[in-house]
Protein backbone atom coordinates (compact mmCIF):
# COMPACT_ATOMS: atom_id res chain seq x y z
CA UNK A 1 0.00 0.00 0.00
CA UNK A 2 2.72 2.46 1.11
CA UNK A 3 4.72 1.59 -2.09
CA UNK A 4 1.98 2.55 -3.85
CA UNK A 5 1.17 5.77 -2.30
CA UNK A 6 5.05 6.72 -2.74
CA UNK A 7 5.14 5.94 -6.65
CA UNK A 8 1.99 8.78 -6.84
CA UNK A 9 4.76 11.03 -5.67
CA UNK A 10 6.00 11.48 -9.11
CA UNK A 11 2.79 12.33 -10.51
CA UNK A 12 2.93 15.56 -8.61
CA UNK A 13 6.36 16.59 -9.73
CA UNK A 14 7.20 19.30 -11.74
CA UNK A 15 6.98 18.29 -15.83
CA UNK A 16 10.48 18.29 -17.22
CA UNK A 17 11.15 20.75 -19.85
CA UNK A 18 8.87 23.52 -18.56
CA UNK A 19 10.17 26.57 -16.81
CA UNK A 20 9.16 26.69 -13.16
CA UNK A 21 8.47 30.22 -11.73
CA UNK A 22 8.17 30.44 -8.12
CA UNK A 23 5.19 32.65 -6.58
CA UNK A 24 7.33 35.23 -4.88
CA UNK A 25 9.23 35.81 -8.24
CA UNK A 26 5.43 36.03 -10.03
CA UNK A 27 4.92 38.31 -7.22
CA UNK A 28 7.80 40.43 -7.74
CA UNK A 29 7.85 40.01 -11.41
CA UNK A 30 3.96 41.65 -11.45
CA UNK A 31 4.86 44.34 -8.85
CA UNK A 32 7.47 45.70 -11.05
CA UNK A 33 5.68 45.48 -14.21
CA UNK A 34 3.23 47.11 -13.05
CA UNK A 35 4.86 50.29 -10.48
CA UNK A 36 7.76 51.19 -12.69
CA UNK A 37 5.45 51.86 -15.88
CA UNK A 38 3.53 54.31 -13.34
CA UNK A 39 5.98 55.27 -11.41
CA UNK A 40 7.78 56.25 -15.43
CA UNK A 41 4.46 57.91 -16.15
CA UNK A 42 4.03 60.25 -12.98
CA UNK A 43 7.93 60.91 -12.67
CA UNK A 44 7.55 61.88 -16.30
CA UNK A 45 4.34 63.82 -15.24
CA UNK A 46 5.70 65.33 -12.14
CA UNK A 47 9.06 66.74 -14.06
CA UNK A 48 6.86 68.12 -17.14
CA UNK A 49 4.81 69.98 -13.75
CA UNK A 50 8.10 71.00 -12.11
CA UNK A 51 9.92 72.25 -15.47
CA UNK A 52 6.13 74.34 -16.44
CA UNK A 53 6.28 75.48 -12.82
CA UNK A 54 9.69 77.54 -12.53
CA UNK A 55 8.72 78.73 -15.84
CA UNK A 56 5.71 80.58 -14.59
CA UNK A 57 7.89 81.29 -11.70
CA UNK A 58 10.50 83.24 -13.50
CA UNK A 59 7.79 84.83 -15.41
CA UNK A 60 6.02 86.23 -12.64
CA UNK A 61 8.88 87.07 -11.27
CA UNK A 62 9.72 89.12 -14.61
CA UNK A 63 6.32 90.51 -14.49
CA UNK A 64 6.77 91.72 -10.85
CA UNK A 65 10.17 93.68 -11.85
CA UNK A 66 8.46 94.94 -15.08
CA UNK A 67 5.45 96.40 -12.78
CA UNK A 68 7.94 97.73 -10.64
CA UNK A 69 9.90 99.67 -13.29
CA UNK A 70 7.12 100.74 -14.95
CA UNK A 71 5.35 102.68 -12.03
CA UNK A 72 9.31 103.85 -11.31
CA UNK A 73 8.80 105.62 -14.80
CA UNK A 74 5.61 106.63 -14.48
CA UNK A 75 6.23 108.56 -10.99
CA UNK A 76 9.36 110.41 -12.53
CA UNK A 77 6.90 111.24 -15.37
CA UNK A 78 4.34 112.40 -13.50
CA UNK A 79 7.36 114.75 -11.79
CA UNK A 80 7.35 117.01 -14.71
CA UNK A 81 8.74 114.42 -17.10
CA UNK A 82 11.76 113.92 -15.00
CA UNK A 83 14.01 114.22 -12.01
CA UNK A 84 17.11 116.71 -11.37
CA UNK A 85 20.09 114.77 -10.00
CA UNK A 86 23.74 115.87 -8.79
CA UNK A 87 26.35 115.45 -11.64
CA UNK A 88 28.62 114.56 -9.23
CA UNK A 89 26.77 112.29 -7.43
CA UNK A 90 27.91 108.08 -8.02
CA UNK A 91 24.57 107.86 -9.36
CA UNK A 92 24.40 110.25 -11.81
CA UNK A 93 27.64 108.27 -13.40
CA UNK A 94 27.58 106.02 -16.58
CA UNK A 95 23.87 107.37 -18.40
CA UNK A 96 24.13 109.46 -21.88
CA UNK A 97 21.97 112.88 -21.22
CA UNK A 98 19.26 112.74 -23.75
CA UNK A 99 18.77 116.53 -22.93
CA UNK A 100 20.61 119.47 -22.26
CA UNK A 101 17.95 120.79 -18.97
CA UNK A 102 20.62 121.30 -15.74
CA UNK A 103 20.15 123.53 -13.24
CA UNK A 104 23.20 125.26 -10.73
CA UNK A 105 22.20 125.63 -7.34
CA UNK A 106 24.64 125.77 -3.81
CA UNK A 107 24.60 122.16 -3.76
CA UNK A 108 26.11 121.68 -6.83
CA UNK A 109 25.03 120.92 -10.96
CA UNK A 110 21.77 119.30 -11.37
CA UNK A 111 21.32 117.15 -14.49
CA UNK A 112 17.59 116.66 -15.67
CA UNK A 113 17.33 112.65 -15.58
CA UNK A 114 14.01 111.09 -17.81
CA UNK A 115 12.14 108.32 -16.94
CA UNK A 116 14.01 106.56 -20.20
CA UNK A 117 18.06 107.38 -18.40
CA UNK A 118 16.37 106.83 -14.36
CA UNK A 119 15.32 103.25 -15.88
CA UNK A 120 19.00 102.28 -17.71
CA UNK A 121 20.58 103.38 -14.42
CA UNK A 122 18.08 101.21 -12.42
CA UNK A 123 18.85 98.59 -14.64
CA UNK A 124 23.38 99.02 -14.11
CA UNK A 125 22.09 98.54 -10.20
CA UNK A 126 19.63 95.24 -10.46
CA UNK A 127 22.01 93.69 -12.63
CA UNK A 128 25.11 94.30 -9.85
CA UNK A 129 23.39 94.06 -7.37
CA UNK A 130 20.54 91.36 -8.33
CA UNK A 131 21.37 90.18 -11.54
CA UNK A 132 18.55 91.31 -13.30
CA UNK A 133 18.81 93.30 -16.33
CA UNK A 134 16.26 95.42 -18.56
CA UNK A 135 16.42 98.50 -20.75
CA UNK A 136 14.03 100.34 -23.26
CA UNK A 137 14.02 100.28 -26.37
CA UNK A 138 12.01 101.58 -29.77
CA UNK A 139 11.58 101.62 -33.47
CA UNK A 140 12.09 105.58 -33.26
CA UNK A 141 14.70 105.78 -30.88
CA UNK A 142 15.61 109.07 -29.62
CA UNK A 143 18.77 107.85 -28.32
CA UNK A 144 20.91 105.42 -30.47
CA UNK A 145 21.46 103.06 -26.98
CA UNK A 146 17.61 102.38 -27.28
CA UNK A 147 18.00 101.13 -30.33
CA UNK A 148 16.63 97.36 -30.61
CA UNK A 149 17.70 94.31 -31.34
CA UNK A 150 16.39 90.98 -33.13
CA UNK A 151 14.12 90.19 -30.12
CA UNK A 152 13.29 93.69 -29.02
CA UNK A 153 12.39 94.51 -32.83
CA UNK A 154 10.30 91.12 -33.15
CA UNK A 155 8.53 92.27 -29.80
CA UNK A 156 7.54 95.51 -31.08
CA UNK A 157 6.49 94.60 -33.97
CA UNK A 158 4.19 92.49 -32.73
CA UNK A 159 2.89 95.37 -29.88
CA UNK A 160 2.57 97.29 -32.94
CA UNK A 161 0.36 95.23 -34.54
CA UNK A 162 -1.76 94.84 -30.80
CA UNK A 163 -0.72 91.05 -31.20
CA UNK A 164 -0.10 90.57 -27.77
CA UNK A 165 0.53 92.53 -24.50
CA UNK A 166 3.95 90.89 -23.40
CA UNK A 167 6.07 88.53 -25.30
CA UNK A 168 9.08 86.81 -23.54
CA UNK A 169 11.72 83.91 -24.53
CA UNK A 170 13.70 81.30 -22.64
CA UNK A 171 17.44 80.60 -22.96
CA UNK A 172 19.72 78.50 -21.90
CA UNK A 173 20.83 81.09 -18.60
CA UNK A 174 18.15 83.30 -18.66
CA UNK A 175 14.22 84.44 -19.82
CA UNK A 176 13.85 88.13 -21.76
CA UNK A 177 10.66 89.70 -21.19
CA UNK A 178 9.25 92.52 -23.16
CA UNK A 179 6.31 94.87 -22.49
CA UNK A 180 4.91 97.40 -24.98
CA UNK A 181 5.12 101.15 -23.39
CA UNK A 182 2.40 103.59 -24.09
CA UNK A 183 2.62 107.18 -24.77
CA UNK A 184 1.10 109.35 -21.79
CA UNK A 185 0.94 113.25 -21.28
CA UNK A 186 3.94 113.30 -19.33
CA UNK A 187 5.49 112.18 -22.58
CA UNK A 188 5.09 115.01 -24.61
CA UNK A 189 7.83 116.87 -22.49
CA UNK A 190 10.78 115.02 -24.27
CA UNK A 191 8.63 113.67 -27.22
CA UNK A 192 7.25 117.29 -28.99
CA UNK A 193 7.58 116.09 -32.44
CA UNK A 194 5.39 113.66 -32.23
CA UNK A 195 0.82 114.40 -31.97
CA UNK A 196 -0.36 112.56 -28.92
CA UNK A 197 -2.66 109.47 -29.63
CA UNK A 198 -5.03 107.50 -26.78
CA UNK A 199 -2.48 104.26 -26.13
CA UNK A 200 -0.10 104.77 -28.61
CA UNK A 201 3.25 102.34 -28.47
CA UNK A 202 6.54 104.72 -27.60
CA UNK A 203 8.36 101.77 -27.18
CA UNK A 204 8.92 98.33 -25.06
CA UNK A 205 10.62 97.39 -21.94
CA UNK A 206 12.75 94.40 -22.03
CA UNK A 207 13.71 92.72 -18.44
CA UNK A 208 16.14 89.86 -18.46
CA UNK A 209 15.99 87.22 -14.91
CA UNK A 210 18.38 84.84 -14.59
CA UNK A 211 16.84 81.06 -15.77
CA UNK A 212 20.03 79.38 -14.64
CA UNK A 213 19.81 79.04 -11.18
CA UNK A 214 16.00 78.14 -11.15
CA UNK A 215 17.03 75.49 -13.83
CA UNK A 216 19.92 73.77 -11.86
CA UNK A 217 17.33 74.16 -8.83
CA UNK A 218 14.64 72.36 -11.15
CA UNK A 219 17.45 69.28 -11.93
CA UNK A 220 18.38 69.46 -8.35
CA UNK A 221 14.49 68.91 -7.40
CA UNK A 222 13.69 66.72 -9.76
CA UNK A 223 16.45 63.64 -8.95
CA UNK A 224 15.04 64.11 -5.43
CA UNK A 225 11.50 63.21 -6.84
CA UNK A 226 13.17 60.56 -8.58
CA UNK A 227 15.19 59.28 -6.15
CA UNK A 228 12.21 59.19 -3.21
CA UNK A 229 9.59 57.78 -6.30
CA UNK A 230 12.79 54.81 -6.46
CA UNK A 231 12.96 55.06 -2.26
CA UNK A 232 9.28 54.41 -2.13
CA UNK A 233 8.94 51.78 -5.04
CA UNK A 234 11.66 49.77 -3.47
CA UNK A 235 10.20 49.99 0.05
CA UNK A 236 7.28 48.92 -1.26
CA UNK A 237 8.46 46.16 -2.94
CA UNK A 238 10.05 45.00 0.36
CA UNK A 239 6.79 45.01 2.47
CA UNK A 240 4.85 43.65 0.17
CA UNK A 241 7.37 40.45 -0.61
CA UNK A 242 7.83 39.95 3.07
CA UNK A 243 4.03 40.16 3.98
CA UNK A 244 3.34 38.05 0.77
CA UNK A 245 6.47 35.97 2.18
CA UNK A 246 5.04 35.93 5.67
CA UNK A 247 1.51 35.63 4.96
CA UNK A 248 1.12 33.94 2.11
CA UNK A 249 4.59 31.56 1.05
CA UNK A 250 5.06 30.45 4.65
CA UNK A 251 1.81 28.61 4.79
CA UNK A 252 1.86 27.53 1.22
CA UNK A 253 5.05 25.78 1.94
CA UNK A 254 3.91 24.30 4.97
CA UNK A 255 1.14 22.82 3.19
CA UNK A 256 3.37 21.54 0.25
CA UNK A 257 6.08 19.83 2.62
CA UNK A 258 3.23 18.14 4.35
CA UNK A 259 2.04 17.00 1.09
CA UNK A 260 4.90 15.73 0.19
CA UNK A 261 4.68 13.50 3.83
CA UNK A 262 1.83 12.68 2.76
CA UNK A 263 1.94 11.36 -0.48
CA UNK A 264 5.06 8.90 1.02
CA UNK A 265 2.82 6.79 2.89
CA UNK A 266 3.38 9.44 6.23
CA UNK A 267 -0.74 10.19 6.82
CA UNK A 268 0.13 11.17 9.95
CA UNK A 269 1.42 14.58 9.07
CA UNK A 270 -0.45 17.56 9.56
CA UNK A 271 -0.84 21.40 9.19
CA UNK A 272 -0.64 24.02 11.99
CA UNK A 273 -1.79 27.34 10.22
CA UNK A 274 -3.18 30.34 12.61
CA UNK A 275 -3.36 32.88 9.59
CA UNK A 276 -7.32 33.35 10.48
CA UNK A 277 -7.56 33.80 7.02
CA UNK A 278 -8.93 31.51 4.19
CA UNK A 279 -5.11 29.39 4.61
CA UNK A 280 -6.13 28.76 7.62
CA UNK A 281 -9.78 26.91 6.08
CA UNK A 282 -7.59 25.44 3.62
CA UNK A 283 -4.96 24.00 6.49
CA UNK A 284 -8.14 22.36 8.24
CA UNK A 285 -9.29 20.90 5.44
CA UNK A 286 -6.19 19.74 4.32
CA UNK A 287 -5.96 17.93 7.97
CA UNK A 288 -9.39 16.44 7.59
CA UNK A 289 -8.43 14.86 4.30
CA UNK A 290 -5.50 13.32 6.41
CA UNK A 291 -7.86 11.83 8.75
CA UNK A 292 -10.00 10.37 6.07
CA UNK A 293 -7.19 8.81 4.58
CA UNK A 294 -5.84 7.53 7.37
CA UNK A 295 -9.37 6.28 8.43
CA UNK A 296 -9.74 4.73 4.76
CA UNK A 297 -5.80 3.08 4.57
CA UNK A 298 -6.85 1.39 7.74
CA UNK A 299 -9.85 0.21 6.53
CA UNK A 300 -8.07 -1.05 3.32
CA UNK A 301 -5.40 -2.73 5.01
CA UNK A 302 -7.69 -4.70 6.73
CA UNK A 303 -9.53 -5.80 3.77
CA UNK A 304 -6.50 -6.30 2.22
CA UNK A 305 -5.36 -8.64 4.99
CA UNK A 306 -8.84 -10.84 4.96
CA UNK A 307 -8.83 -10.59 1.35
CA UNK A 308 -5.12 -12.02 1.75
CA UNK A 309 -5.56 -14.43 3.85
CA UNK A 310 -8.96 -15.61 1.44
CA UNK A 311 -6.35 -15.68 -1.64
CA UNK A 312 -3.91 -17.66 0.12
CA UNK A 313 -6.77 -20.01 1.74
CA UNK A 314 -7.63 -19.99 -1.97
CA UNK A 315 -4.48 -20.95 -3.33
CA UNK A 316 -3.78 -23.94 -0.88
CA UNK A 317 -7.39 -25.45 -2.28
CA UNK A 318 -6.09 -24.43 -5.44
CA UNK A 319 -2.73 -25.89 -5.32
CA UNK A 320 -4.02 -29.31 -3.76
CA UNK A 321 -6.50 -29.50 -6.36
CA UNK A 322 -4.01 -28.76 -8.96
CA UNK A 323 -1.56 -31.82 -7.31
CA UNK A 324 -4.83 -34.08 -7.57
CA UNK A 325 -5.34 -32.92 -10.93
CA UNK A 326 -1.55 -33.57 -12.02
CA UNK A 327 -2.01 -36.95 -10.70
CA UNK A 328 -5.45 -38.05 -11.76
CA UNK A 329 -3.53 -37.11 -15.78
CA UNK A 330 -0.54 -39.00 -14.58
CA UNK A 331 -2.26 -41.79 -13.52
CA UNK A 332 -4.82 -41.28 -16.31
CA UNK A 333 -2.46 -41.48 -19.18
CA UNK A 334 -0.49 -44.26 -17.64
CA UNK A 335 -3.50 -46.53 -17.83
CA UNK A 336 -4.47 -44.96 -20.81
CA UNK A 337 -1.10 -46.34 -22.70
CA UNK A 338 -2.10 -50.16 -21.94
CA UNK A 339 -5.45 -50.15 -24.14
CA UNK A 340 -3.92 -48.20 -26.77
CA UNK A 341 -1.07 -50.44 -26.85
CA UNK A 342 -2.85 -53.09 -26.99
CA UNK A 343 -5.46 -51.75 -29.69
CA UNK A 344 -2.39 -50.79 -32.23
CA UNK A 345 -1.08 -54.09 -31.54
CA UNK A 346 -4.38 -55.53 -32.66
CA UNK A 347 -4.40 -53.34 -35.26
CA UNK A 348 -1.25 -53.84 -37.01
CA UNK A 349 -2.45 -57.85 -36.93
CA UNK A 350 -5.32 -57.21 -38.80
CA UNK A 351 -3.17 -55.45 -41.43
CA UNK A 352 -1.21 -58.34 -41.82
CA UNK A 353 -4.13 -60.83 -41.72
CA UNK A 354 -7.45 -58.70 -43.98
CA UNK A 355 -7.21 -58.86 -47.62
CA UNK A 356 -10.21 -57.04 -48.27
CA UNK A 357 -9.13 -53.62 -49.75
CA UNK A 358 -12.13 -51.69 -48.01
CA UNK A 359 -11.61 -53.36 -44.87
CA UNK A 360 -8.02 -51.91 -45.00
CA UNK A 361 -9.21 -48.67 -45.50
CA UNK A 362 -10.91 -48.68 -42.29
CA UNK A 363 -8.12 -50.51 -40.59
CA UNK A 364 -6.14 -47.71 -41.48
CA UNK A 365 -8.21 -44.64 -40.24
CA UNK A 366 -8.37 -46.66 -37.18
CA UNK A 367 -4.70 -47.14 -36.76
CA UNK A 368 -4.18 -42.95 -37.44
CA UNK A 369 -6.66 -42.50 -34.72
CA UNK A 370 -4.71 -44.05 -32.55
CA UNK A 371 -1.67 -42.97 -33.65
CA UNK A 372 -2.89 -39.71 -32.65
CA UNK A 373 -4.33 -40.53 -29.65
CA UNK A 374 -1.28 -42.16 -28.68
CA UNK A 375 0.82 -38.88 -29.14
CA UNK A 376 -1.96 -36.90 -27.03
CA UNK A 377 -1.62 -39.17 -23.79
CA UNK A 378 2.00 -38.88 -24.38
CA UNK A 379 2.09 -35.50 -24.58
CA UNK A 380 -0.21 -35.31 -21.80
CA UNK A 381 1.49 -37.74 -19.55
CA UNK A 382 4.71 -35.92 -20.39
CA UNK A 383 3.55 -32.33 -19.65
CA UNK A 384 1.98 -33.67 -16.33
CA UNK A 385 5.15 -34.20 -15.18
CA UNK A 386 7.16 -31.19 -16.80
CA UNK A 387 4.85 -29.80 -13.94
CA UNK A 388 5.07 -31.89 -11.24
CA UNK A 389 8.67 -31.35 -12.13
CA UNK A 390 9.02 -35.47 -11.76
CA UNK A 391 11.08 -35.64 -14.91
CA UNK A 392 14.19 -37.85 -14.77
CA UNK A 393 16.74 -35.44 -16.94
CA UNK A 394 19.73 -37.42 -18.56
CA UNK A 395 21.88 -34.12 -19.77
CA UNK A 396 25.13 -35.56 -21.59
CA UNK A 397 26.89 -33.44 -23.91
CA UNK A 398 25.53 -33.73 -27.15
CA UNK A 399 26.19 -32.40 -31.21
CA UNK A 400 22.98 -29.99 -32.04
CA UNK A 401 23.36 -30.08 -35.87
CA UNK A 402 24.13 -34.18 -35.63
CA UNK A 403 20.99 -34.14 -33.72
CA UNK A 404 18.75 -31.44 -36.22
CA UNK A 405 19.99 -33.95 -39.16
CA UNK A 406 18.42 -36.99 -37.78
CA UNK A 407 15.37 -34.92 -36.60
CA UNK A 408 15.04 -33.29 -40.35
CA UNK A 409 15.41 -36.88 -41.72
CA UNK A 410 12.69 -38.29 -39.33
CA UNK A 411 10.48 -35.96 -40.51
CA UNK A 412 11.14 -36.43 -43.86
CA UNK A 413 8.31 -38.81 -45.16
CA UNK A 414 5.65 -36.80 -43.21
CA UNK A 415 7.02 -33.77 -45.03
CA UNK A 416 6.83 -35.56 -48.64
CA UNK A 417 3.59 -36.45 -47.93
CA UNK A 418 2.40 -32.95 -47.15
CA UNK A 419 4.59 -31.97 -50.77
CA UNK A 420 6.41 -29.91 -48.22
CA UNK A 421 10.30 -29.52 -48.57
CA UNK A 422 12.95 -29.80 -45.27
CA UNK A 423 16.39 -27.62 -45.76
CA UNK A 424 19.03 -27.92 -43.25
CA UNK A 425 21.59 -24.91 -43.00
CA UNK A 426 24.15 -26.23 -40.15
CA UNK A 427 27.80 -25.01 -39.87
CA UNK A 428 29.45 -27.75 -38.36
CA UNK A 429 29.83 -29.99 -35.17
CA UNK A 430 27.96 -27.43 -31.91
CA UNK A 431 28.10 -28.93 -28.62
CA UNK A 432 25.93 -28.11 -25.67
CA UNK A 433 24.73 -30.04 -22.30
CA UNK A 434 20.72 -31.44 -23.37
CA UNK A 435 18.72 -34.36 -22.45
CA UNK A 436 19.21 -36.01 -25.98
CA UNK A 437 15.61 -37.34 -25.93
CA UNK A 438 13.70 -34.19 -24.61
CA UNK A 439 15.38 -31.78 -27.10
CA UNK A 440 14.49 -34.06 -29.81
CA UNK A 441 11.01 -33.93 -28.95
CA UNK A 442 11.06 -30.30 -28.87
CA UNK A 443 12.75 -30.06 -32.63
CA UNK A 444 10.60 -32.81 -33.69
CA UNK A 445 7.04 -30.76 -32.30
CA UNK A 446 8.58 -27.86 -33.73
CA UNK A 447 9.19 -29.11 -37.21
CA UNK A 448 5.66 -31.06 -37.45
CA UNK A 449 4.07 -27.21 -36.74
CA UNK A 450 6.01 -25.89 -39.39
CA UNK A 451 5.59 -28.40 -41.76
CA UNK A 452 1.42 -28.71 -40.74
CA UNK A 453 1.28 -24.93 -41.16
CA UNK A 454 3.18 -24.81 -44.74
CA UNK A 455 1.74 -24.06 -48.40
CA UNK A 456 2.48 -27.28 -50.42
CA UNK A 457 6.12 -26.67 -52.45
CA UNK A 458 7.20 -24.58 -49.86
CA UNK A 459 10.34 -25.19 -47.93
CA UNK A 460 10.46 -25.16 -44.07
CA UNK A 461 14.20 -24.17 -43.04
CA UNK A 462 16.32 -25.59 -39.86
CA UNK A 463 19.37 -23.43 -39.41
CA UNK A 464 22.13 -23.58 -36.47
CA UNK A 465 24.25 -20.62 -36.04
CA UNK A 466 27.12 -20.06 -33.38
CA UNK A 467 26.29 -16.91 -31.42
CA UNK A 468 29.31 -16.54 -29.03
CA UNK A 469 28.40 -18.36 -25.94
CA UNK A 470 25.10 -19.86 -27.11
CA UNK A 471 23.50 -21.73 -30.19
CA UNK A 472 20.69 -20.34 -31.82
CA UNK A 473 18.30 -22.86 -33.87
CA UNK A 474 15.65 -21.39 -35.79
CA UNK A 475 12.80 -23.19 -37.65
CA UNK A 476 11.41 -21.10 -40.24
CA UNK A 477 8.10 -22.48 -42.43
CA UNK A 478 6.34 -20.45 -45.36
CA UNK A 479 2.80 -20.33 -44.14
CA UNK A 480 0.62 -17.77 -43.54
CA UNK A 481 1.55 -16.43 -39.84
CA UNK A 482 0.43 -16.24 -36.37
CA UNK A 483 -1.97 -13.00 -35.50
CA UNK A 484 -0.23 -10.67 -33.80
CA UNK A 485 -2.89 -11.42 -30.76
CA UNK A 486 -1.40 -15.16 -30.42
CA UNK A 487 1.98 -14.11 -30.30
CA UNK A 488 1.88 -13.51 -26.72
CA UNK A 489 -0.12 -16.61 -25.59
CA UNK A 490 1.23 -19.29 -28.34
CA UNK A 491 3.15 -20.84 -25.19
CA UNK A 492 0.76 -21.32 -22.89
CA UNK A 493 -1.04 -24.85 -22.18
CA UNK A 494 -3.91 -25.95 -23.62
CA UNK A 495 -4.17 -22.75 -25.72
CA UNK A 496 -4.31 -22.97 -29.68
CA UNK A 497 -3.09 -20.36 -31.67
CA UNK A 498 -5.18 -18.48 -33.94
CA UNK A 499 -3.30 -18.41 -37.75
CA UNK A 500 -3.85 -16.80 -40.63
CA UNK A 501 -3.75 -19.92 -42.84
CA UNK A 502 -7.03 -21.13 -44.92
CA UNK A 503 -6.63 -24.73 -43.66
CA UNK A 504 -6.65 -23.90 -39.75
CA UNK A 505 -5.34 -27.07 -37.83
CA UNK A 506 -5.87 -27.05 -33.93
CA UNK A 507 -4.28 -29.15 -31.45
CA UNK A 508 -4.72 -29.99 -28.05
CA UNK A 509 -2.66 -26.68 -27.39
CA UNK A 510 0.25 -29.01 -25.24
CA UNK A 511 3.25 -29.14 -27.80
CA UNK A 512 4.55 -25.51 -27.29
CA UNK A 513 3.86 -25.29 -23.78
CA UNK A 514 5.93 -28.58 -23.48
CA UNK A 515 8.49 -27.41 -25.82
CA UNK A 516 8.96 -24.15 -23.88
CA UNK A 517 9.58 -26.30 -20.09
CA UNK A 518 12.29 -28.35 -21.53
CA UNK A 519 13.62 -25.41 -23.17
CA UNK A 520 13.64 -23.67 -19.81
CA UNK A 521 14.70 -26.49 -18.03
CA UNK A 522 18.20 -26.44 -20.28
CA UNK A 523 18.71 -22.83 -19.32
CA UNK A 524 17.72 -21.59 -22.72
CA UNK A 525 14.94 -19.14 -24.52
CA UNK A 526 12.04 -19.94 -27.28
CA UNK A 527 10.70 -17.16 -29.18
CA UNK A 528 8.43 -16.73 -32.02
CA UNK A 529 8.36 -13.74 -34.87
CA UNK A 530 5.44 -13.93 -37.72
CA UNK A 531 4.92 -12.18 -40.39
CA UNK A 532 1.81 -11.85 -41.55
CA UNK A 533 1.26 -14.29 -45.23
CA UNK A 534 4.89 -14.61 -45.83
CA UNK A 535 6.50 -16.99 -42.63
CA UNK A 536 6.54 -18.28 -39.04
CA UNK A 537 10.06 -18.52 -37.27
CA UNK A 538 10.47 -20.55 -33.81
CA UNK A 539 13.90 -19.37 -32.17
CA UNK A 540 15.48 -21.69 -29.27
CA UNK A 541 19.10 -20.38 -27.79
CA UNK A 542 20.66 -23.04 -25.90
CA UNK A 543 24.14 -22.17 -23.83
CA UNK A 544 27.05 -23.88 -25.46
CA UNK A 545 28.64 -26.94 -23.27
Amino acid sequence: MQEKIACSHHITNHIPGKPYYSLKKKFVLGVIVIIVPVLGLLFTWISVKLHNQAKQETLEKARVVTDQIILTRQWITDCMGGVFVNTQSPGARDVTSATTDRMTTAHGTYQLFTPSMVTKKLSQYSFREKAYYFRLSSLNPLNTANSPDSFEKQALTLFNGTQGSEFYRFTEDAMDYMVPLYKTRGCLQCHTDQTLKTAQIIGGLRVTVPYKKVRETFKKNLFLVGGAGLGITLLTIIVLVFLIHTLVLKPLNELEEKSRQLTTGDLSSRVSLKTHDELERLGDSFNLMADSLMRNRDSLEEKVAKATRDLAQANHELLKLDRLKSNFLANMSHELRTPLTAAKGSIHYLERTVQNKEDLAYIRIIEKNISRLTRLVANLFDFTKLEAGKIDWEFEREDISQLAAEVIEIMGPIAQARQVNLYLNAPGPLHAVIDLERMEQVLVNLLDNAIKFSNKNAIVRVEITDQDRHIEIRVKDQGQGITKESLETVFEKFYTADTLSENRQRGAGMGLAIAKAIITAHRGEISVESQPKIATTFIVTLPKG
